[in-house]
């Protein structure tokens, strides 16, 4: 592997991260109550199709998608409790993230999944929680899907 690629590859793994990050909340989402909060979240991926889902321990964790981005949505969690994230895009290096249940008990997170000259591939998502561990997958590719 050259210089270049590690350089690339590195950058690419450092952007995947701020996309994951970056998507995780609206900007002025201190601005808001918790309870707006959610309503807004709850606007964007409802109607999108299920992909994945995992149950365990009281918990649940879904994976939707409209083609270009992914919603992670888990419930059933304690609220304010400390959760580990680990996100996978095929052979890329995997995105750790912690995060905090919010006072439902609940958590949402939206990724957009690219791998350059990739037209799609997996998405693995696992969240540690103190009751419950979620794991799921669901393959992408770079199609805008309409929902009507």
């Amino acid at each position: 592997m050259t210089r270049n690629s590690t350089f690339i590859r590195s950058h690419l793994a450092a952007a995947s991260a701020c996309a994951f990050a970056a998507l995780a909340a609206p900007a002025n989402a201190d601005q808001l109550s918790s309870d707006q909060f959610s309503a807004n979240r709850a606007m964007i991926g409802d109607s999108w199709p299920l992909l994945a889902l995992d149950r365990a321990g009281g918990c649940e964790l879904t994976i939707a998608s409209a083609g270009h981005a992914m919603q992670l949505r888990a419930s059933g969690l304690i609220p304010g409790e400390a959760l580990q994230l680990v996100l996978t895009n095929g052979d890329m290096r995997p995105i750790f993230a912690s995060a905090y249940a919010d006072n439902r008990g609940g958590l949402v997170r939206y990724y957009k999944p690219f791998r350059f000259n990739r037209d799609g591939g997996m998405v693995r998502v696992s969240i540690a929680a103190a009751r419950c561990n979620l794991i799921g997958s669901a393959a992408w590719n770079r199609e805008l899907v309409t929902i009507p």
